[in-house]
């Protein structure tokens, strides 16, 4: 059950892996486009900066410690327990970022114009709401992506 748990609260920070993923696969990493979108090398490497930056901030290590262990092949979760992070608080740890991804991109449709902020704050709540029950990204079909960011 920890282990279904830990999975759900990992959907989101995947997700926001993926699309950096899908981005540097223009240039020969990752899934082959499937985003449609190429990077130049120099996007790629601060998107690889930035997420060793907030893997970092959120474990409460260097970011060296980061990437050395991404050097290594250690994941998220075997970093944390190195370092003495229980799978519950870096459950919490992933569940606290990804809100605070979720609300700082609802501000940014709400600034830029695209949505109300009534809408941006019921979506919010929607999302909350699914990534409380661990639905975040599941649907039928499909990788569980779409419209479900």
């Amino acid at each position: 059950m920890k282990k279904k748990l830990l999975a759900y609260a990992v959907l989101p920070a995947l997700a926001l892996t993926l699309v950096g993923v899908g981005t540097a696969s223009a240039h020969g990493f990752g899934f082959g486009g499937i985003f449609g979108k190429s990077a130049t090398p120099e996007e790629i490497a601060t998107r690889q900066q930035e997420m060793f930056s907030q893997q970092a901030a959120m474990l409460g290590v260097s970011a060296d410690v980061i990437k050395q262990s991404w050097a290594d092949g250690k994941t998220l979760q075997e970093i944390a327990a190195a370092n003495g992070i229980s799978e519950a608080d870096l459950q919490a740890k992933m569940k606290d970022a990804a809100r605070q991804k979720m609300t700082e991109h609802m501000q940014a449709l709400v600034s830029g114009g695209v949505v109300t902020q009534a809408q941006a704050d019921a979506r919010l709540k929607f999302m909350q709401s699914q990534m409380d029950s661990g639905k975040m990204g599941r649907h039928k079909g499909g990788m569980g992506m779409g419209m479900r960011f």
